[in-house]
């Protein structure tokens, strides 16, 4: 019988419904054991966020700085495959996720073992991706597939909604109006549909083509205008505000309150203001980078690294 390990960190238990779903085909087939592990903190974040600490961990993310966490509670380490199940903070993992990619543990897990990573995000998740893919060569792991689940809503109206979940815990329509914040319950319920094309490539290890349905049947979507503003925002702009911040102390400090709090106001205003300005440039050079386009599209969607 072959054993899935799915680790994850859920802070609003969105990611834990993913997961669950996901691997439901694996649990019933009944030639499989799947060890649920959630990342557990020494000191967790608080959920609902309240505005300040939101912000505070910005510098911390962004800058892939990890926070303490505990050993996963698993009475082994080998399995056959690796679900590794991450939300994005600021255009990097989670915290807690980025934690236990730099952790011993992962070393011993991952070491030569085929690995899936499965995304619950709002858009924003390919300089993530990136990243992961990195840290998943390092500890000699095989990444032979990717999966997104994604907040559908526009840039703009998901925003709102996800800032109103973010702040009261609540996935109502805020106002009455808006869509539901975050994935809706209807993909998040038919995340089993990819567990059952993974799971028809791990019977006999057949990982080599996984990707390629995965794609087909809609596991990734790439948004190129997203993308492209996401690489260009985290070197020039996330980079340096977190470099900023962080020159004044690490979390909490009250050193560094004022320039987190500057960094608070800027962060409204970029999205509102200078991200429908790139839009708009997007727009206009984009028929002169259609090939470029094309190539970023068809590598992010995959699971190789550049």
């Amino acid at each position: 019988m072959k054993k899935v390990l799915c680790v994850y960190y859920s802070q609003s238990g969105q990611l834990t419904q993913i997961v669950k779903n996901f691997a439901k085909p694996f649990e019933k087939s009944g030639e499989y054991t799947v060890t649920f592990a959630p990342i557990e903190l020494v000191n967790d974040y608080e959920f609902p966020w309240k505005g300040y600490n939101f912000f505070d961990a910005f510098a911390e993310s962004v800058n892939k700085i990890p926070c303490e966490i505990k050993p996963l509670h698993i009475e082994n380490e080998d399995f056959d495959l690796i679900v590794f199940a991450y939300t994005v903070w600021y255009m990097m993992p989670a915290i807690p996720a980025n934690s236990f990619l730099l952790s011993d543990q992962a070393k011993r897990i991952f070491k030569n073992k085929p690995v899936i990573t499965l995304l619950g995000v709002r858009n924003m998740w390919v300089v993530a991706q990136e990243y992961v893919k990195s840290r998943i060569v390092e500890l000699n792991g095989n990444l032979v597939g990717n999966i997104v689940l994604r907040d559908r809503a526009e840039n703009l109206t998901g925003i709102v909604t996800i800032s109103y979940f973010l702040f009261t815990g609540r996935k109502d329509r805020f106002l009455g109006f808006f869509p539901k914040p975050g994935i809706s319950d209807k993909d998040i319920a038919s995340a089993d549909k990819f567990g059952d094309i993974v799971k028809n490539h791990t019977v006999n290890n057949t990982f080599e083509k996984l990707q390629e349905e995965l794609i087909k049947a809609k596991a990734v979507k790439i948004n190129a205008y997203l993308a492209t503003v996401e690489r260009m925002a985290y070197k020039r702009v996330f980079l340096k505000w977190a470099g900023f911040i962080l020159k004044k102390g690490g979390p909490g400090d009250p050193a560094r309150r004022k320039r987190v709090k500057m960094f608070a106001f800027y962060f409204p205003f970029a999205i509102l203001v200078i991200a429908p300005i790139e839009y708009i440039f997007f727009l206009i050079f984009a028929p002169f980078r259609i090939k470029t386009i094309k190539k970023d599209k068809v590598y992010f969607s995959g699971v190789n690294l550049k």
